[in-house]
């Protein structure tokens, strides 16, 4: 329990300094470095140099006035100074001769440090130990630290050095290891907060347990902060304060923003996201804060997913337990660590930014459009969503189409109403109607349309003239006397008319070999394998093929081939025309390979050419991706 100053007519005294520990039993938080002075000034193991490292608040200067204190109390070196005595009164009000505060900050130079080290020379003048207590000693300059590494590695007697320092890393380090070292640890919330309580009751100074832990937590493991917190408040509050007062005059947004933010990212509602935002910077709160009380938020929806423990997730803040507990299965694991890295970006982006307001604005849409993506297109959120629309059907009852056998190409599928139509075939249950006319004609233009597909894509094999089941009479072609003159005075000047000069320079390349039974076959030499693949690519295809029909009349499909399969495919000299390779040919060269043999007897013998190459080729095997993104066209056939 902290022994505070008695009450005199004097000036008023800050709280940090009036509720400064007196005795190492009564720091906060720092029990490796009081336990091992303790020790030391028992066993008379005391160094000659200590250095003192940690962030601001943590007790570096009130550790170094106890270890003086205990050094030169009267009654002798023991574990606790007496506070009685002459010397530790001098001590404490820093009137004491032989114990020297020295501000490195503004006393930096060679000269300073020279005089320090000639006065450390002499003899303490009524202590038994001269003590130099050197604040920020990382703010000397590398000439005054040369000067004082004599001194430290070896000092006069009785003198001790205490160096303390917020940024230990610009120390040389020749200076750190002629010290004892000890780094103090940031102070937890709950031990601020119990101090802070034990301040408050002493100064009948009423505050709520939620506001003692909000002053605790801003402090950020200072207790100088806290206490500085504290003293604020009471001068604004007087003899009590609440939370809302407390985040008043703290510059603090409430809870409930940060509740309904979230609430807003988790509805969508871009508009009360916004109005939130605006509420915030229209009070004057300083987003920085707004951005870190709303990471807290978020992290500690975390853990609290992480450990289960309410209570012991959320001690430390329990003004946003309410609002925790009500968001805590809104988000998932994934969606927090987005919204996370979203928001710690955004904390670097703000530092000289000189529209924060937009930046958040920008962050808040963000985190919308995470939540969005992360919750609802995760496997488990599809797979419910997949299942929820399978027992609609169900319901709707439509499970009877998985049964029923797949229509023929060509098949028109209509939708009208609540309908369900294929080829005139009502498959809406409870709906026996017959096919009104237009439903009628559909399906015969769809018969139609599939009819002339397959006699498009009749196929022979060989030389037999046995043609693919389902074929019908071959489409008009081109007669190969007049081929050549068709592709130099009508073909290629028309793309070339139509600008299409990539195309133009690839077929410039080539030469047509044959035009029947629609299909126009365009021959490239065999070192043209990228003209081949260009020309074959879905967009050059599709002009090429459309521009055939409007030239010719009739729709033909476009067939592109090497040279170096002339031999196997029977080009011809008269005319350049080409015969198709047989399986009989291809079997007998290569009768002995199991793998063709197979082949054929899967598809029963029939194999269908679509580029000229012979079977044991490997492009007759291979396929490429264009095949298979290949969009069909309008009046294409398109199975079911």
């Amino acid at each position: 329990m902290p022994v505070p100053r008695p009450e005199e007519k004097k000036p008023y005294t800050a709280l940090y300094r009036r509720w400064r520990p007196q005795l190492f039993s009564q720091v906060v938080g720092q029990e490796h470095v009081t336990r091992t002075l303790q020790n030391a000034l028992a066993g008379g193991r005391v160094a000659h140099a200590y250095l003192f490292c940690g962030l601001r608040g943590t007790g570096k200067t009130t550790m170094a006035k106890l270890l003086a204190k205990a050094l030169n109390c009267l009654e002798g070196v023991n574990q606790e100074p007496c506070n009685r005595c002459r010397s530790c009164l001098e001590i404490v009000e820093g009137r004491n001769m032989d114990v020297l505060e020295i501000d490195a900050a503004s006393n930096r130079g060679i000269d300073e440090i020279r005089d320090l080290r000639e006065k450390a020379r002499y003899a303490a003048a009524q202590n038994r130990y001269k003590v130099y207590i050197i604040d920020e000693v990382h703010m000397l300059t590398n000439e005054a630290f040369n000067a004082l590494l004599k001194t430290l590695e070896e000092p006069p007697p009785k003198v001790v050095f205490i160096l303390a320092t917020t940024e230990a890393y610009k120390l040389p380090l020749t200076v750190v290891s002629r010290c004892q070292r000890f780094d103090f640890h940031l102070l937890e919330v709950g031990e601020i907060a119990g101090f802070l309580r034990d301040v408050s009751s002493e100064m009948d100074f009423a505050v709520a347990e939620e506001t003692l832990y909000l002053l605790a937590r801003l402090a950020e493991g200072s207790m100088r902060d806290a206490l500085g917190f504290l003293e604020q408040c009471r001068a604004f509050g007087g003899e009590k304060i609440s939370y809302g007062e407390a985040l008043e005059i703290l510059g603090l947004t409430a809870p409930e923003t940060v509740f309904n933010l979230l609430r807003a990212v988790v509805e969508e509602d871009i508009a009360g996201g916004l109005s939130a935002i605006q509420e915030t910077v229209h009070q004057g709160r300083d987003l920085y804060r707004f951005i870190r009380e709303l990471i807290l938020y978020l992290r500690k929806l975390v853990v609290l997913q992480a450990r289960g423990d309410e209570e012991e997730s959320l001690k430390d803040v329990p003004g946003l337990k309410p609002y925790l507990l009500k968001q805590r299965d809104k988000f998932t694991n994934a969606v927090l660590l987005e919204m996370l890295e979203i928001l710690q970006q955004l904390t670097y982006q703000l530092k000289g930014s000189s529209q924060p307001q937009f930046l958040l604005e920008l962050a808040f849409l963000r985190l919308v459009r995470a939540y969005r993506f992360r919750n609802y297109l995760s496997p488990g959120a599809l797979l419910s969503r997949l299942e929820e629309l399978e027992a609609k059907l169900q319901s709707a009852g439509l499970e009877g189409l998985a049964g029923r056998r797949l229509p023929p190409a060509g098949a028109a599928l209509e939708v009208k109403g609540e309908e369900l139509n294929l080829n005139g075939e009502n498959l809406t249950p409870g709906r026996t109607e017959a096919p009104s006319q237009l439903e009628a004609a559909l399906e015969k233009e769809s018969q139609e349309v599939s009819l002339h597909t397959l006699e498009e894509k009749e196929v022979t094999f060989g030389n037999s003239g046995v043609k693919a089941p389902g074929a019908a009479e071959a489409a008009p072609g081109i007669d190969p006397g007049r081929l050549q003159e068709f592709w130099d005075k009508q073909l290629l000047p028309e793309i070339k008319k139509q600008r299409k000069f990539s195309i133009h320079a690839l077929l410039q390349e080539g030469c047509p070999i044959s035009c029947q039974e629609g299909i126009f076959t365009i021959s490239f030499p065999s070192t043209h394998g990228i003209h081949k693949g260009r020309i074959e690519s879905k967009e050059h295809r599709r002009y090429i093929e459309s521009l055939l029909e409007q030239l010719l009349g009739t729709r033909m499909h476009l067939k592109v081939i090497l040279q170096e399969n002339e031999k196997g495919a029977g080009i011809g000299e008269e005319g350049g025309k080409k015969t198709n390779s047989t399986v009989k040919d291809s079997e007998e060269k290569k009768g002995d390979d199991f793998f063709i043999r197979q082949m054929l007897e899967l598809f029963n013998g029939q194999l269908i050419e679509t580029g000229g190459e012979s079977l044991d080729s490997r492009d007759f095997w291979s396929f490429s991706f264009e095949e298979i993104d290949h969009e069909p066209q309008e009046d294409e056939e398109v199975p079911f």
